[in-house]
């Protein structure tokens, strides 16, 4: 009678055990550790790391164009790629004081169309906060011309909107309502040497 009455011990403690097992797996599925997610988030940090890749941008400086290189992290889609030259292109040159990009400029958006024109539509402040001459708006839509068509691939041309519309110019110099390479491309010049072929 003795045996009979502890005869149920170690039947619970296989049941149990079992309970525990059983709980422990459904748990772990309910609610994973952080760590594989924290080690996720490392790989996610080292690909970022090795990822980056070098934007030339040109800008308009004493006259001339200036090429600066610019790290970035790689952004596959060319209107991302896009995006990330104009948002460098807009914030200047690092070694120059007084910048000769319009001051509070902004990108509202792009499109990139099927005839293979990248139309960048940029804020008001970009024709309103530009007064230079000439050879400036020259130097100027050259430079953001430049920078696109180096770092953008497959792009036929760049077209400029401000606010959403066509402008008849920036300046009063040079024609916006049509894309920029026959404005911008009067010259076989680099673009580092484009200062003089402004001013012809």
């Amino acid at each position: 009678m003795a045996s009979k009455k502890y005869l149920w011990i170690p039947v619970f403690l296989v049941l149990f055990a079992t309970g525990m097992t059983g709980g422990y797996f459904y748990f772990s599925k309910q609610f994973p550790s952080q760590a594989p997610y924290e080690k996720k988030a490392e790989e996610r940090a080292g690909v970022v790391a090795e990822d980056m890749f070098t934007l030339r941008i040109y800008y308009p400086v004493n006259g001339r164009l200036q090429m600066e290189e610019r790290k970035v992290q790689r952004k596959t889609p060319h209107v991302t790629v896009a995006e990330t030259v104009i948002s460098e292109f807009l914030k200047g040159h690092v070694n120059v004081t007084v910048s000769e990009i319009p001051r509070d400029a902004r990108l509202i958006g792009l499109y990139k169309g099927d005839d293979g024109i990248l139309y960048v539509d940029l804020s008001d402040e970009f024709r309103r906060n530009f007064s230079g001459d000439a050879a400036a708006e020259f130097l100027l839509l050259r430079g953001l011309y430049e920078s696109l068509i180096s770092n953008v691939q497959d792009l036929a041309d760049v077209k400029i909107l401000i606010e959403g519309r066509e402008m008849e110019s920036l300046g009063g110099h040079l024609y916006l309502l049509y894309p920029l390479k026959e404005s911008v491309s009067q010259t076989a010049e680099s673009p580092e040497a484009s200062g003089q072929g402004a001013r012809q």
